[in-house]
C-alpha cells in the first residue's frame, strides 16, 4: 500500500485524506472472484465505497435491473453479467466478502530511525542526520513513542504486611491457569497450584475445566493434612468463580 496525498470529496463538501491504495480480491456470492486494483485507504469512511465510474474505465459495462447490479466486460454480450450487489433500504450494497487485501504499514523514516539508534530522543534526529553522514533528512515528529512510554512507567509497589506464618499448613495461596492454546496429550488445559506460605513448597493438579478445581483441592486437602498431621487455616485466591461457590465454603 503506497501513501497518497490527494482527499475523497463527499456530497456535503466534507473531505477524508488518502492513506494509501492497494489490492484487493472480492469474493461474491456467486463464488466468483472480482480483483479490484488501485483501491483507496480512507480511515475516515465508515463504509466501503465502489465507483461504477471506476468499473467502466476498467472495461466494465454496469446495469442497475429489478434491485439487482449487473457487470460484464466490454466486447462480452449481456448473458456473460454476473450479479455483484442487491438493492437494500434505497442503497445497492456489494454481496461478498473481501477474501484478501494486499497491504503494508507505512513507517515515516524519523520512526525508523528512532528504532535503531536505541530510541533516541525525537528532538535528537534532526541533529543526528546532519553530523552522520549516509542518514536521511530526519525530523522531530513531536508525538509519543508507545515503547518508550511504557518503559518509563513505575509500577506503584504492593503494600506492606506484618503477617508472618508460623508454620506449615498456616496459609496456602492458589491460583488457576489456562485455558493453554494447546492441550496436552492427555487433553489438560488447565492447572491449578497450592503454594505452603511458610514452606513456599508447591503442588501442581493438572486440570480438563475448571469445574474440577474443587475435587483437586479435596484430594490436596486429604493428602497433605494426612501426611503432616495438621489441619489447612487459611487459602488464599484471587476470589475467581471457581473459588467462590457454595460448595468451597462449606469445605
Amino acid at each position: 500500500m503506497k501513501d497518497s496525498p490527494h482527499n475523497v470529496k463527499l456530497g456535503d463538501d466534507s473531505q477524508y485524506p488518502i492513506k494509501g491504495e492497494g489490492e484487493v480480491i472480492y469474493l461474491l456470492e456467486s463464488a466468483k472472484r472480482m480483483k479490484m486494483q488501485k483501491v483507496l485507504y480512507v480511515p475516515g469512511l465508515k463504509k466501503n465505497l465502489l465507483s461504477i465510474s471506476a468499473l467502466e474505465e476498467k472495461g466494465f459495462w454496469v446495469a442497475f435491473v429489478d434491485g439487482q447490479v449487473l457487470m460484464w466486460s466490454k466486447g462480452k454480450n449481456f448473458e456473460s453479467a454476473v450479479i455483484i450487489g442487491l438493492q437494500e433500504g434505497g442503497l445497492y450494497k456489494l454481496k461478498g466478502k473481501a477474501e484478501q487485501a494486499l497491504v503494508h504499514s507505512i513507517i515515516s523514516p524519523s520512526e525508523i530511525w528512532h528504532r535503531r539508534l536505541a530510541h533516541i530522543h525525537y528532538k535528537s534526529l534532526p541533529v543526528v542526520s546532519k553530523v552522520v553522514n549516509g542518514l536521511p533528512e530526519l525530523k522531530d515528529k513531536g508525538s509519543v513513542c508507545k515503547g518508550c512510554a511504557k518503559g518509563k512507567n513505575v509500577k506503584n509497589p504492593f503494600p506492606g504486611s506484618d503477617s508472618r506464618t508460623k508454620g506449615i499448613l498456616d496459609i496456602i495461596h492458589s491460583d488457576v491457569c489456562g485455558p493453554m492454546t494447546t492441550s496436552s496429550l492427555r487433553g489438560y488445559v488447565y492447572y491449578v497450584i497450592f503454594i505452603d506460605d511458610y514452606s513456599i513448597k508447591c503442588w501442581i493438579y493438572f486440570l480438563k475445566s475448571k469445574d474440577e478445581v474443587l475435587s483437586k483441592f479435596k484430594e490436596f486437602k486429604a493428602m497433605i493434612e494426612k501426611h503432616s498431621d495438621k489441619f489447612i487455616k487459611t487459602l488464599r485466591s484471587d476470589n475467581g468463580g471457581e473459588f467462590t461457590s457454595n460448595e468451597f465454603s462449606e469445605i
